[in-house]
């Protein structure tokens, strides 16, 4: 009963107009460089791995900048592998790379590569939202050490799941975060706070013109994403969806249907609101007279299935 209120409040997201004209027809240039946008819980790794074997690329770059850590800065904390990946400006990344992958904005791409095709993919908001909950959960401490004061952060991820949506820390990780990083830095979005709704209308239209930036957009749900991709690559891809979240230590597992209450329910429409919309106008182009409601069902309930497993008491 709870899922389906969800997926009808969801539906009065539709799309408002503007013009969407996501680059469809292109194809890949194998002389240009290739940089995806990894939004966090969208089968970014499986793909990662994809195009890091198919691709062959003479020069790899991995990481993240700044987009998803909102106001903390403490790197100095992480032991100097993971401080290694952190790219604190454009011009710390490696200007002749071939292939860029990782939690970077567009804005980071962009202007690290003016010249680079930019991909990326996006996920029904809620599943993404709920797989990020849960990834961030099944973390230990003794997995969390290497990050430093960043694990204090992430094990804000243990307490429940409406707790955890309202923290203004974590805002820069749960608030719309595909409009997040299609847009960071941006004046009306601060580091550790909500999105005012008084500033979707305004966002969303700055967001939907990013989207029509990129050279290749698709959904995860896309039954034909992969044969899309190869499509637009022209060339056959070794590509299959990988499962990271798994093996919730048994300290962390509360039964899901007691976290999934109207208040995290209210919430996650909330953190998800301005990322529904960009989802569907994505699904519209790249899905023409599918259903966007019908496919959000599938995704929605498959998610709540596989996390309720996941948080059963053994």
């Amino acid at each position: 009963m709870l899922i389906r209120w969800l997926l009808g409040r969801a539906a009065d997201g539709l799309p408002a107009g503007g013009p969407v004209n996501l680059n469809l027809e292109t194809s890949f240039d194998g002389t240009r460089s290739l940089a995806f946008m990894h939004i966090p819980k969208t089968s970014g790794t499986a793909l990662m791995s994809t195009l890091t074997a198919d691709v062959e690329p003479s020069a790899v770059v991995r990481g993240f900048d700044l987009c998803l850590f909102g106001a903390f800065r403490q790197f100095d904390t992480f032991d100097a592998t993971e401080r290694e990946r952190i790219y604190h400006a454009p011009s710390a990344l490696p200007a002749e790379s071939k292939l860029i992958l990782g939690h970077f904005a567009f804005s980071t791409l962009r202007h690290a590569y003016p010249n680079a095709q930019i991909m990326t993919v996006l996920r029904d908001p809620i599943a993404r939202l709920l797989s990020h909950w849960m990834f961030w959960r099944k973390h230990t401490d003794d997995l969390l050490q290497p990050f430093g004061s960043w694990a204090d952060v992430i094990r804000h991820s243990r307490l429940s799941l409406a707790s955890f949506l309202k923290l203004p820390i974590l805002a820069c990780q749960v608030d719309n975060l595909i409009l997040r990083m299609l847009l960071w830095p941006h004046p009306l979005i601060r580091e550790d706070q909500f999105i005012d709704p008084v500033d979707d209308e305004q966002l969303l239209s700055d967001a939907v013109a990013r989207l029509n930036a990129f050279d290749f957009v698709d959904v995860i749900e896309n039954v034909d994403f992969a044969r899309n991709l190869e499509n637009w690559m022209g060339q056959k891809l070794s590509y299959k969806s990988e499962n990271e979240t798994r093996d919730i230590p048994l300290q962390f597992r509360t039964p899901l249907h007691l976290e999934l209450k109207p208040e995290a329910y209210a919430l996650l429409m909330l953190r998800s609101r301005l990322d529904l919309r960009l989802w569907q106008i994505v699904v519209k182009q790249r899905l023409p007279g599918y259903d966007s409601t019908a496919l959000r069902e599938q995704s929605t309930l498959a998610a709540v299935a596989r996390y309720g497993a996941l948080m059963m008491a053994e």
